[in-house]
């Protein structure tokens, strides 16, 4: 794993493309620092990064698309495939480069604070709290956008599918407002989510038999449920959409000071479930 990962990190810090995106998303975050903090007069840092957390939709999937869909089209895959190592390992120094990327502007974050306590008083222990959810805030959005680039050999689809996904889960709480809380639109909600992931399914196996089986074992237990029980539907899909967004825990705890073990676990989630279906994906390519 050691391997792979000094190789995807010197590929990243060799080129212009890593320094492009840290430089880029400090440049954001200075300018919310400026915004919120010193031309606002506010002393809460986590502002800044409550802002700052729509730069990521744009920058985590150009930051991902390269990460496993550039092999598949150079079929340097191949190489790492055969190599006596597992596939997991493969996935994880990838992954673990693109976070170090992530992760060395965050780090240059931990200063705004100390700069802004030159200006008046600043909550230390909120302010290093917020950037460390920032940073698994950023893993998770790796992982996802790592199994997206994994369904693909085309970087442009990689970047799609990616800014689709993190703009979903960034929307997402403001979706729960406007979904009506009938059972009805529950049920539709849940449907086109399971479509959804029948086209992830059609994405990763090119099987029309596989993907028409999992829209199955979703959809029809579903309107099993529905018809048995239709007023559990009620209000559900938009409290789902609020429970599943990493952003809505994050923005709960950067602007009420609200967060517990069960947000944390749901952010750490993120990163173990798609690092291990994009290790899923890579090993079926190596059995192909």
């Amino acid at each position: 794993m050691s391997a792979v990962y000094k190789r995807e990190l010197r590929a990243y810090m060799n080129n212009v493309y890593g320094w492009l995106f840290m430089a880029i998303l400090l440049l954001f975050t200075g300018y919310m620092m400026f915004q919120n903090n010193l031309y606002d007069g506010a002393p809460e840092f986590e502002l800044t990064l409550s802002g700052s957390q729509y730069a990521l939709l744009l920058l985590i999937p150009i930051l991902c698309m390269r990460s496993m869909a550039e092999d598949r089209h150079n079929k340097t895959d191949m190489f790492y495939l055969s190599l006596p190592m597992k596939t997991s390992s493969v996935v994880l120094g990838k992954y673990l480069a693109m976070l170090t990327v992530y992760a060395i502007p965050c780090v240059i974050l931990c200063v705004y604070p100390l700069v802004l306590g030159a200006f008046g008083p600043v909550n230390y222990l909120v302010a290093y709290l917020a950037i460390l959810l920032f940073l698994i805030l950023g893993a998770a959005l790796i992982a996802v956008c790592q199994f997206l680039s994994s369904l693909t050999d085309n970087l442009v689809i990689a970047a799609v599918l990616g800014v689709l996904a993190v703009a979903v889960l960034l929307f997402a709480p403001w979706l729960s407002y406007v979904i009506p809380l009938t059972a009805i639109a529950s049920f539709i909600g849940f449907v086109v989510l399971a479509l959804l992931l029948a086209g992830i399914a059609f994405l990763a196996t090119h099987n029309l038999n596989v993907t028409a089986i999992t829209a199955a074992v979703a959809v029809v237990p579903l309107s099993v449920i529905y018809i048995l029980s239709r007023s559990s539907f009620e209000g559900l899909f938009p409290s789902l959409l609020q429970f599943i967004s990493p952003f809505a825990h994050f923005a709960a705890f950067c602007q009420f000071g609200t967060f517990s073990v069960q947000s944390l676990i749901l952010l750490l989630s993120y990163p173990v479930l798609f690092v291990f279906l994009t290790v899923q994906s890579a090993d079926k390519k190596r059995w192909d």
